[in-house]
């Protein structure tokens, strides 16, 4: 998919998540890193989803899901499906 086809596709969904009230979606800041205790960073996570994946992490977030610390990752194709994944933050292994 050409950059100007994803644009407008990032464009439309931020527009309808507005529509509904949600929060926009936050490109990822590889800059930031949050480190799970003895386990993978968030930004590591985020590196090793977009290399399986083939595909652009367009949020990133971290949520407590029972016991365990697990990242959220929002990915953008490059034909334009929008896609989430769950990372183990101790493990690394993909939900």
């Amino acid at each position: 998919m050409k950059r100007p086809a994803v644009i407008a596709l990032m464009s439309l969904l931020l527009s309808a998540q507005a529509a509904l009230g949600h929060a926009p979606m936050r490109a990822w800041d590889s800059n930031a890193s949050t480190f799970a205790s003895g386990g993978i960073s968030l930004d590591q996570a985020v590196q090793m989803a977009q290399a399986r994946f083939h595909a652009r992490v367009v949020r990133a977030e971290t949520a407590n899901e029972g016991n365990r610390v697990v990242y959220l990752l929002r990915l953008l194709s490059a034909d334009g499906r929008v896609f989430t994944v769950r990372v183990d933050a101790q493990t690394g292994q993909f939900d």
